[in-house]
């Protein structure tokens, strides 16, 4: 019977240096980006829901969908271990990045309509509201995405190899 060790050391892999990992997390970020803004501009504006809950639902649905990607894409090296210690700790980051942004984007909101709304600066039809609200949520993700990025990377996924190479 192989350990998990052996077992990473046959399998053949292309080069993965941590910048092609980064590209792929970034990637992955980017779709799950697009699923955060539009949901969350579709339950505010849409559904006419408030702002904190709107984003937390957002986010959460994101969250599961970057994890999984995130485990069959960006550390396709980790599909044989356990699902509920990878995703426990995975929760457990993205519930810190959720509090942090919770706590964060009302504010920020307010910031950025306050000086919207006094320069009555407009982008189309949209709203100083929903202007304030993406503006918010680009800071606060970009924030967010950082801590992510290196929580996962060392604590998630930490049992990864930095430089997983193919040996000839």
């Amino acid at each position: 019977m192989h350990t998990s060790k052996q077992k990473l050391a046959e399998t053949p892999v292309t080069p993965t240096s941590e910048a092609m990992r980064f590209g792929k997390f970034a990637l992955v970020g980017t779709l799950n980006t697009l699923i955060d803004f539009g949901l969350m501009n579709l339950f505010t504006a849409g559904f006419g829901w408030q702002l904190v809950p709107s984003q937390a639902l957002s986010f959460a649905i994101a969250v599961i969908n970057s994890y999984i990607l995130n485990r069959k894409w960006v550390y396709p090296e980790t599909t044989e271990k356990s699902i509920t210690n990878q995703f426990s700790k995975f929760v457990i980051i993205n519930i810190a990045g959720l509090t942090l942004r919770t706590i964060t984007i009302s504010p920020l909101d307010r910031w950025f309509y306050s000086i919207l709304e006094n320069q009555q600066f407009k982008v189309g039809s949209l709203s100083s509201t929903i202007l304030s609200h993406n503006l918010a949520l680009i800071v606060v993700g970009v924030f967010i995405l950082i801590l992510n990025f290196l929580a996962n990377r060392f604590w998630t996924f930490g049992d990864v190899p930095r430089s997983h190479t193919k040996k000839s």
